[in-house]
Formats: C-alpha cells, sequence, structure tokens
C-alpha cells in the first residue's frame, strides 16, 4: 500500500513539473543605449587607448504567461 501510494505521489509531482516548465518566447531582442558623458568623449578623441565607448547593452527575452 505503501509503495503504490509513493508511486502515485511521484507520478503527479512529475506530471506537475512537467506542465510548470512550458514557455514561450514572444520576444527576443537586444536593446543598445548611448550612455557616455561628455569627458567620456572628449577623452576617447584624444587618447590612443580608448576606454570607454558609450553604450550600453541589454539582452531582453519575453515569455509569455501560460
Amino acid at each position: 500500500m505503501k509503495k503504490l501510494l509513493f508511486v502515485l505521489m511521484l507520478t503527479i509531482g512529475v506530471a506537475t513539473m512537467s506542465f510548470a516548465q512550458h514557455t514561450e518566447t514572444v520576444k527576443n531582442e537586444t536593446k543598445t543605449k548611448r550612455t557616455s558623458t561628455f569627458p567620456q568623449k572628449v577623452h576617447n578623441v584624444f587618447h590612443k587607448k580608448k576606454h570607454y565607448n558609450g553604450y550600453k547593452t541589454k539582452h531582453v527575452v519575453k515569455k509569455a504567461k501560460v
């Protein structure tokens, strides 16, 4: 009886977890934003070693709620 109950609970748990992991990707994009300040731009113009490129890149993945 204990084994039967254990197998039944295990089956229900696995079935629940398999439904919980279903997601769909709605939007997959890369956002780029300029973030450099005026002194950083001046520094990059007059120096060989460029310290700051002035871009912030963020990868965004939006998923649908199921």
